[in-house]
């Protein structure tokens, strides 16, 4: 029986996720069908939102489908550390279970500060839009503040937006509006609003992150205008025309416990036939309630217990399903906001004091048991929080992924339940909107980690060939299939770090067989205008004063610190034509895809273009190759030097041939120069297809074969936990900025957690983060503080 690439990885996550397995009747419609028009949202649960140089980022994803439930379609996750200048610096692929997975990301100590970002995603979620991705905006280090400029109101985009999308005459109205800078911040307005004969109507105030709404019955034969009012200066804009026929929706929630929608139309529309108000969520209807318009309104009432927790849309449709009018509403602001309790935690503790707490975690007036928690513990003086800005299960998950636009502080919406905060909200369903999702199926959820391809001979795909699957190196492992009667074939595999693999394919039909292996495209990185938007602040004194102690500490480790020494010379560059200095190790010369258009043999093109005193000559294997002439003093002789070549970054062998590239498949080559006097000493050749190996293209490689090199699974560390006493004592300040990190807190039968762990040595507010997700769909985020006292 042949060796499988089994690996223990997925029993790292059974106690994890074994909870939320119990639930399998519990998913949604879309899942229970097969099919994939189903939508995944991220979360990652971070341990802070501020890092120092040197700092580990610990976070914990959870997935959840289009019902809020733990998603059981995806198995693997990708987590993509960014920098400002949209630029991958570190990606990781973690396995997901029952949308659950847990990883980490190092910060180098050297690595420049500034905002970085933290980007999440499954491969299905690219089906709809990259803007539906986890992307949460990271600060590292110190960053320099800038200044609140004063906009001009000329700059200021303003827009006034009627409540179901019509304004209809002789109705009353809720006009909702929103004012936005240039650099998409909102911005708070005052004003009034005037008919055609100049008599004030209403006042626009209380505005709310540039948003505000208010209430007014439009005219017949009458026109409105605003007259907004920014840092003393006035500008009038108008308002939408009234329509004399049409449908409108209006929704309230002055009692949290329902939802009351009034449809109403104008004189022309009553008794017009049967309607139809649908409510649904995430493509899922979850009401559809007939009735008539025997007036100019119908009231329904809807109790908010029987919807889900999150953004609902309200559609008005015809008899035939046309639809006429829509709102969105948010459903369960403030719910499970006191569903966990904690006990035995103290408002002080000594420094490296022990901290024991217990959470009771109940719902529905039962315990929680199908649930996964993750608890952060950190000190909120030096790596302070922003509270307004943070990763927060509640509003990734339930507000951004459906509305239009960068949303500024929504975590705001969740830290209260009070009148103000739930009108706030309704705002900015009003104005923000709702995303219709346009889906295009690309990719099937990916259960584990894929090698696919395609057999081939010269009339095409192979039917039944055999396939073999072979991984080299320290990890050997053997997979077999065979193809189907397109030629394809799949394997899923498990496994860890990089993985080295030989593909070879067999049939009895055919000898002249070839494989191409695929490669799934990288996703692109967005810019994410936020971060070039972001009020960046500097860092308090005890900031500075934890990370130049931890910079001390790591110069330690390193080495020696040498006297400092100033130097007053400069070295002088020599520049090419394309004014790049050829003597720093820079590209002199690059070869595109559109040099390539007419070739048919990249040497022989090298042979007539490579520059720097390049040549192609044969080496000591009988092998053409790029070469360099080096000139040796004392002998009066010049010698023949190999230039280093790398394809996909893979360095080549002597014994290869670089003729036996597919031109058309030749993405670009770098030429460096190096050395004194300068030559070029380094080649790299990308390759369309980053996972082919150059093996694939070696003339010697044998028929049916492929090589391929591929990550698997990202390796992720455990936190570490310091416990006092310590064993062997030491002098060295604990100056540790997250306390405490367990990603994989599993409630017992009574829905209770224990926690334990040691505060450092740094004083001051100590801050407690829990978040989580439980089989039914209800998502759970709960805060606590105590100080930590000499």
């Amino acid at each position: 029986m042949p060796a499988k690439f089994t690996s223990i990885l997925y029993l790292l996550f059974f106690c994890l996720t074994g909870c939320l397995a119990q639930n399998a009747n519990a998913q949604s419609v879309a899942a229970q069908s097969g099919t994939t028009n189903f939508q995944e949202r991220v979360h990652l649960h971070m341990d802070k939102s501020f890092y120092l140089p040197g700092d580990t980022i610990w976070f914990k994803a959870y997935v959840v489908d289009e019902a809020n439930l733990p998603s059981k379609a995806s198995g693997t996750l990708y987590v993509d550390l960014i920098n400002e200048k949209d630029s991958l610096l570190n990606g990781f692929t973690l396995p997901l279970l029952n949308g659950v997975s847990f990883g980490n990301a190092p910060i180098d100590i050297k690595s420049s500060k500034g905002l970085y970002r933290l980007r999440a995603y499954t491969r299905i979620m690219d089906n709809i839009t990259p803007v539906s991705f986890f992307d949460q905006v990271i600060k590292i280090g110190d960053v320099e503040q800038i200044k609140n400029q004063i906009t001009a109101i000329q700059d200021i985009d303003v827009r006034f937006l009627p409540e179901g999308g019509n304004l209809l005459m002789g109705l009353p109205s809720r006009i909702a509006y929103k004012a936005v800078s240039r650099n998409g911040r909102g911005v708070n307005i005052t004003g009034r609003v005037l008919n055609s004969k100049e008599t004030e109507m209403c006042l626009i105030q209380d505005t709310y992150q540039g948003m505000g709404s208010f209430f007014f019955t439009a005219e017949e034969g009458i026109t409105y205008k605003a007259i907004v009012k920014v840092n003393g200066a006035e500008r009038a804009i108008d308002l939408p025309l009234a329509q004399s026929s049409g449908y409108t929706l209006a929704v309230s929630q002055r009692d949290t416990s329902e939802l009351v929608i009034k449809s109403m139309c104008t004189k022309d529309l009553i008794g017009k036939g049967e309607l139809k108000l649908s409510v649904h969520k995430n493509g899922v209807e979850l009401l559809s309630i007939p009735f008539v318009m025997d007036s100019q309104m119908a009231r329904i009432t809807v109790p908010a217990a029987k919807l889900p927790q999150g953004i609902v849309q309200i559609s008005l449709l015809a008899a035939k399903g046309q639809p006429l009018c829509e709102r969105l509403a948010f459903i369960g602001q403030g719910r499970n906001n006191d569903v966990i309790k904690q006990n035995g935690l103290a408002i002080e503790y000594p420094k490296r004091g022990e901290t024991k707490l217990e959470l009771q975690t109940m719902v529905d007036g039962g315990p929680v048991t199908n649930g996964s928690f993750s608890v952060a513990v950190t000190n909120s003086e030096v790596s302070i929080p922003n509270l307004d800005n943070e990763s927060h299960i509640l509003a990734d998950l339930l507000l951004s992924p459906d509305l239009k636009g960068h949303i500024e502080n929504p975590n705001r919406y969740f830290m209260d339940s009070s009148d103000s905060t739930r009108m706030h909200l309704d705002n900015l369903m009003l104005t923000q909107g709702w995303r219709k999702i346009s889906w295009q199926k690309k990719y099937n959820p990916e259960k584990t980690i894929q090698i696919t391809g395609k057999v081939t001979d010269k009339k095409g795909g192979v039917l039944a060939a055999n396939v073999t699957l072979m991984r080299t190196g320290k990890e050997l492992g053997l997979e077999q299939t065979v193809t189907d009667s397109l030629g394809r074939f799949s394997f899923d595999l498990v496994y860890m770090g990089l993985g080295n693999f030989v593909v070879q394919a067999k049939s009895d039909k055919s000898k002249w067989l070839a494989v191409k292996l695929d490669s799934l495209p990288a996703i692109p990185i967005s810019p994410n205008s936020f971060t070039k938007n972001y009020f960046k602040d500097t860092l308090s004194f005890l900031s500075k004063e934890v990370m130049q102690k931890n910079t001390q500490k790591y110069l330690k480790q390193e080495g020696i610190k040498l006297k400092e020494v100033e130097i007053k010379g400069s070295r002088k560059l020599d520049y090419n034509p394309s004014r790049e200095p050829i003597n720093s190790g820079h590209v002199f010369q690059v070869i595109l895809q559109k040099d390539l258009i007419h070739v048919e043999d990249i040497m022989d093109y090298l042979a007539r273009h490579l520059r720097g005193n390049g040549v192609i000559a044969m080496n000591d294997y009988g092998v053409m190759k790029p070469m360099y002439p080096l000139y040796i003093k004392g002998m009066n002789t010049i010698k023949m030097m190999p230039i280093s070549v790398s394809i996909n970054d893979f360095p080549v062998d002597e014994y290869f041939d670089l003729s036996a590239l597919p031109v058309k498949e030749i993405e670009k080559i770098q030429v460096y120069l190096l050395g004194s006097p300068p030559h070029p000493s380094i080649m790299t050749i990308s390759m369309k297809d980053k996972n082919i190996l150059y093996q694939n293209f070696r003339k010697g490689t044998p028929p049916g074969t492929a090589y391929l090199k591929q990550e698997g699974y990202t390796i992720s560390k455990a936190f570490y936990e310091v416990k006092y006493p310590l064993k062997k004592q030491s002098n060295e300040e604990d100056l540790r900025t997250t306390l405490y990190w367990a990603p994989n807190l599993i409630p017992d039968k009574n829905g209770k957690i224990s926690v334990s762990y040691f505060n450092g040595d740094l004083t001051g507010k100590h801050r407690v983060v829990l978040e989580g997700f439980d089989g039914q769909g209800n998502l759970f985020r709960k805060e606590w503080n105590y100080n930590v006292v000499e």
